[in-house]
């Protein structure tokens, strides 16, 4: 039973970060993006606040100024800004919600959301997830077999 619920566990982080790593390697073009403006940071701390974010700081912190952009369906969002942006978004999620707690970014249990920062391309990318129930879960898992099998054919 132990080792079930580390696996349910491990469910609630892998689940919504790989939803949003297939949202980003299938939609690699700029179509169901919306373009941003104004603070990006600002922008990420509203949708991680009203999914449950716990942020260390919300005042004081750096601007995220530039390009940028986001997609968000039912199981979170993801922020795109250019590869030159990284060490600013990094600074940003770094000073709001403290050291990330693994190499993929902030645990839904150290933060109350999901939250990953990755270099792909030249993207950096930054996803926010709501933890999520068992149903949840089941349907993310079934929306990555879906496109998966979509983009794999």
């Amino acid at each position: 039973m132990v080792n079930l619920l580390g696996s349910i566990d491990a469910m609630r982080t892998l689940v919504p970060l790989t939803v949003c790593v297939l949202a980003l390697l299938c939609g690699c073009g700029r179509k169901g993006y919306t373009q941003g403006g104004g603070d990006a940071g600002q922008f990420i701390l509203q949708r991680a606040l009203a999914s449950g974010g716990r942020p260390i700081a919300t005042n004081g912190l750096p601007a995220i100024s530039g390009e940028w952009r986001y997609v968000q369906d039912e199981f979170g969002v993801a922020v795109f800004f250019p590869v030159s942006q990284f060490s600013a978004v990094d600074a940003y999620l770094r000073s709001a919600f403290g050291p990330p707690s693994s190499q993929a970014g902030w645990d839904v249990r150290d933060v109350g959301v999901a939250i990953y920062l990755q270099r792909v391309g030249s993207n950096t990318q930054v996803g926010i997830f709501p933890p999520m129930s068992e149903e949840q879960m089941g349907r993310a898992a079934q929306k990555i077999t879906e496109e998966f099998e979509k983009h794999t054919r």
